[in-house]
Formats: C-alpha cells, sequence, structure tokens
C-alpha cells in the first residue's frame, strides 16, 4: 500500500493466534482492491450492506472484488431489522450462492 502516502490509514489488529487478522480504518479503502485480494483469498465474497449504506459504497465494494464470484445482499435499514430473521435471510443468501467457510 505504499500509494497510500497522502491518506492516513490505521491497523488494528485483532489477535486470536493463528485466526488473527487486521481491520483497517481510513479513507479511500474501497479504492484499495490490493487489501480484498490480501485478505479475502477466496473466490467467493458476499458484501451485506443496508438500503442507506448500499447507494453510496456498494459499486466500489463490488468493483473491488473484481475478478471474484461477488454478490450483494441489501438489508432493510434500522435497528428494529437486526433480529433473527434477518439473519436467517443472511445465512440463505449464502447458502443459495453455495457459499462455504473457505
Amino acid at each position: 500500500m505504499q500509494h497510500r502516502k497522502d491518506k492516513a490509514l490505521k491497523v488494528l489488529r485483532v489477535d486470536l493466534g493463528s485466526r488473527s487478522y487486521p481491520i483497517y480504518i481510513g479513507s479511500g479503502l474501497l479504492d484499495e482492491p490490493e487489501l480484498f485480494r490480501r485478505h479475502l483469498p477466496g473466490k467467493k465474497a458476499m458484501v451485506v450492506t443496508n438500503e442507506t449504506v448500499a447507494p453510496l459504497y456498494l459499486d466500489r465494494a463490488m468493483a473491488a472484488l473484481e475478478g471474484r464470484e461477488a454478490h450483494a445482499l441489501v438489508l432493510p435499514d434500522g435497528e428494529r431489522h437486526k433480529t433473527l430473521e434477518t439473519a436467517s435471510r443472511i445465512y440463505d443468501a449464502l447458502l443459495e450462492k453455495r457459499f462455504d467457510r473457505r
């Protein structure tokens, strides 16, 4: 990520032993597809977002996943939709597209 000289980037590391991972915080990260390639080694990806965020970022997120079988699930916005029913919709979408843990 050498070409990010003009953008502040903070990396938080979540230490879980062999399952550790970084969290990147900064502007313009959706324009850094190498981050996706580096940290999403599988051939498939599902972007789960909501009706408020999707119009702002979904196209760029999908573009950053170019070269993968990428899918999107846009859910209703708001706390009242954070339910087991919504979680079930996410699982159903993943199963429908034949996702696995790899």
